[in-house]
């Protein structure tokens, strides 16, 4: 039987990493100062960071729903199986929007499943979805809901400003916050909210909690499997500290879909159970 696997431009990879099966991506798409961009294909990472640093408003939204269609109804027809793979639908539209297109269109081989995260953490999701189906199991959201519960992410972020915007964490919590000078580390439940493990005052206890936390949780699960991830440049050497000693399967940067709404000034990991 033929698979497709789509994903949509929230998940962050490693430059020229191949999933080894057929893939296709839905954009979605980000704004600098209202002028629109198609996340990742005419806008790179370094130059939506450069719009963020330099204090441009940045904001994004669904992939064209029409273009979704068109390939949907298109791919319909030339495979057995699609799996749609999104961002969770507590932090964006688009799994509603492709659920609404599946139902309408009545296109039955086709499978919309909520990451129930973003960035790092649905890039490992879209992983063991992928592992399962290859192996013959019929993934279902039950079945990505415990890779969600078997997973973890962690990350950190140098400034709450961009999670206060997006109404991700409210604006008293954002001004102690920025009072007391905090490093959050984050996360994201297994509904898809973002949530707060930590508050430490310095990047080195924050780095410090994070691997303790990313080491506990490595304890829980069979041969983990770590993928890393940063925004700008000057946050690599806090990943590389946060990454030491851990065995790592690859390192994505965070693409201006997912550092609209964090920030570019970004770093962190998810961990979760080894592919089979």
């Amino acid at each position: 039987m033929k698979t497709l696997y789509i994903y949509d431009s929230s998940v962050d990879y490693q430059p020229g990493l191949d999933f080894g099966v057929p893939t296709d991506v839905f954009p979605l798409k980000v704004y600098v100062n209202n002028k629109e961009y198609i996340d990742k294909v005419n806008i790179t990472d370094e130059e939506f960071y450069s719009y963020c640093l330099s204090g441009a408003q940045v904001t994004t939204s669904q992939p064209n729903r029409e273009e979704m269609r068109e390939k949907l109804e298109k791919y319909s027809k030339e495979y057995d199986n699609i799996y749609v793979v999104t961002i969770s639908q507590k932090l964006s539209g688009t799994y509603d929007t492709v659920s609404s297109i599946v139902k309408e269109d009545n296109l039955k081989n086709v499978t919309v499943l909520d990451s129930r995260s973003a960035s790092l953490k649905t890039t490992y999701v879209f992983y063991r979805i992928i592992n399962a189906a290859e192996n013959g199991i019929k993934v279902t959201q039950d079945v990505v809901q415990q890779i969600v519960h078997e997973s973890l992410l962690v990350f950190t972020v140098s400034t709450l400003e961009y999670l206060e915007r997006g109404g991700r964490i409210g604006k008293a919590r954002s001004l102690i916050g920025k009072l007391l000078k905090i490093k959050p580390v984050l996360s994201t439940d297994d509904d898809g909210y973002t949530v707060s493990l930590a508050s430490v005052r310095t990047m080195e206890a924050c780095i410090s909690k994070m691997r303790e936390i990313t080491a506990e949780f490595a304890k829980k699960v069979e041969n983990p499997m770590i993928i890393g991830g940063y925004g700008v440049a000057s946050m690599k050497t806090y990943l590389d500290k946060l990454l030491e000693g851990f065995k790592v399967h690859s390192i994505a940067r965070i693409g201006p879909g997912i550092s609209a709404h964090v920030g570019p000034e970004v770093f962190g990991l998810a961990i979760g159970r080894g592919l089979i």
